[in-house]
């Protein structure tokens, strides 16, 4: 199987790494499962579960200190891992391109491969993109003496053409998802490759729309036609947990949700199945307990009532009444916010009843999505981390539609958004609906969005960037629970608004500057060693 051949022994001889001729020409690249070792090695370069923690640099979650990309406070670094690991996978990229050329194999398994390697090299520049913009375009490998050591920075739109252009050659030469086999879960095809795409051009396009740049629209159309390719497909569907549907969101995330016959799926990080069957572990459900990332109140507050209608605002449910307990703002509001965010009652760790504490969370609330209580006792679980789901791509397409049209149709959001919403339990949305309560679509297909994906990955960050809402909601204080004294085991000291919620990290130690902090600093180390390489602006 593909993953235990991850951890297999000729893996572990190219760790450390085959772009640096760790294993010689001589005894090397000769056979195809020499060039599968070659590819094998780049999918070590996926995010695993720790993505997660991302979470901390926006306004929906907090870690037990604070962190400086959320309050505006990092400094341009020495070093910089999401600078250096990514070049690094793109020139194992290279390497294996080149070396692919030299051998004597057939020619569609040298294609196939060099189809997996190059939806990597795109992977790696939609990484470089989203934090520094345009970037040096390296697409052979070099040497000490080359001189595109010295490459200056290409533009945005030169780097996003490369990532089309590599994805584009991965779609066309890599099998549809509906043709891998159980055994290749976790490769990439076609749809893996696909929906790159359309998360990438989604954000190039929203980006260059609220931020002024090129040619939005080019990209929302690649972002629209390429997710309604995936969709038409029909293949992919939400996973839906027999026993019990109603919790399909709550066990997507836990074992139940694992493996090839979950077709909402697109791109897993796998771990294994058990210790014999095993990639690596991880700790997560430890890091949750610890408080690794803890929600706010403004992720709270973003889950809608199950009528469909807000709780702020003067369009507010009528099933919104004023808290008298830490349970009242569950009550009646879209179920997957209780999947993500635990309650009073809920199982906890060797089998406790939670209770509202502060214990390692400056909120006062805990994160259930993830959370299993076996795995917590065993410190290790194989629970894989789904990179991409299905319905990023649902709610992409109606993103695209939206930013393209100014409006979308009722079919456009039954084909979408209310497949997501119909799993979740909430009602569907509607033009008219939307008319009747004075609801901002738009807002409302964010929102969708928001609470669908809380907690995973680099979702709302990356949302609130290329939304150019990040000047808007960084700068707020970080808000928590509403604190009910009677509530808590201990009794801790806490500062509370006027309205008794929790305040985290006050207004004045957080900040956002719109025309600094929209790209991240290149590394003083790059800089030294590329003199044509320019640093982003406000950064210097």
């Amino acid at each position: 199987m593909f993953a235990n051949f991850l951890l297999s022994s000729c893996m572990k001889d190219l760790d450390n790494k085959i772009d640096e001729t760790r294993v010689t020409d001589a005894s090397f690249w000769k056979t195809e499962q020499h060039l599968l070792m070659g590819v094998n090695y780049l999918y070590t370069f996926l995010p695993g579960i720790g993505e997660n923690s991302a979470a901390n640099w926006t306004d929906d979650s907090r870690s037990t200190g604070n962190n400086s990309i959320s309050d505006g406070s990092r400094l341009v670094p020495n070093t910089s891992g999401d600078y250096t690991n990514n070049y690094q996978l793109i020139r194992a990229v290279n390497t294996v391109l080149e070396k692919a050329q030299q051998m004597t194999l057939d020619a569609s398994i040298i294609t196939k491969y060099s189809a997996e390697a190059r939806f990597f090299r795109a992977f790696a520049y939609g990484e470089l993109l989203k934090r520094f913009g345009g970037m040096p375009i390296i697409t052979r490998t070099i040497d000490l003496s080359d001189e595109l050591l010295q490459a200056p920075r290409g533009t945005r739109e030169e780097v996003i053409n490369l990532i089309y252009s590599d994805l584009d050659y991965a779609i066309q030469n890599l099998p549809e998802a509906s043709a891998t086999k159980s055994t290749d879960y976790g490769r990439i095809n076609k749809s893996v490759a696909q929906a790159l795409k359309v998360r990438l051009a989604l954000f190039e396009g929203t980006f260059e729309k609220y931020h002024q740049l090129g040619d939005a629209n080019k990209h929302l159309t690649i972002a629209k036609n390429t997710a309604n390719d995936i969709i038409s497909t029909g293949y992919f569907k939400l996973f839906t947990y027999a026993d019990n549907p109603k919790l399909s969101y709550y066990y997507l995330f836990q074992k139940e949700g694992n493996g090839y016959v979950n077709k909402e799926v697109i791109l897993p990080r796998l771990y294994g199945k058990d210790m014999t069957d095993r990639i690596s572990t991880h700790n997560y459900s430890r890091n949750i307990e610890q408080g690794a990332i803890t929600p706010t109140r403004y992720l709270v507050d973003a889950y809608l009532y199950i009528d469909g209608l807000p709780r702020e605002g003067v369009n507010r449910s009528p099933y919104y009444k004023p808290s008298v307990s830490t349970l009242t703002e569950f009550e009646n509001r879209d179920p997957r916010l209780a999947m993500t965010v635990f309650k009073t009652g809920d199982t906890y760790i060797n089998g406790s009843k939670y209770q509202p504490m502060f214990s390692f969370t400056q909120t006062g609330y805990k994160t259930f999505k993830y959370f299993n209580d076996t795995d917590w006792v065993n410190q290790a679980s194989f629970n894989e981390h789904k990179i991409i789901r299905y319905p990023e791509i649902l709610l992409s397409y109606a993103e695209a539609v939206y930013e393209l049209d100014g409006n979308i149709s009722d079919p456009d959001l039954n084909k979408s958004l209310n497949i997501v919403r119909e799993r979740a339990g909430m009602p569907k949305l509607t033009n008219a609906f939307a008319g009747e309560h004075q609801l901002n679509i738009l807002e409302e297909i964010r929102r969708e969005r928001r609470v669908e994906f809380a907690m995973e990955g680099e979702h709302r960050y990356w949302d609130i960037i290329r939304w150019k809402i990040a000047e808007k909601v960084l700068p707020l204080p970080t808000l928590g629970i509403q604190f009910f004294k009677g509530e808590y085991a201990e009794q801790p000291v806490v500062n509370l608004t006027p309205e008794g919620y929790v305040i985290a990290q006050t207004a004045a130690t957080r900040k956002f500057d719109p025309a600094r902090d929209y790209l991240w600093p290149l590394p003083i180390t790059e800089l030294s060693l590329n003199s044509n390489l320019v640093q982003n602006p406000k950064w210097q």
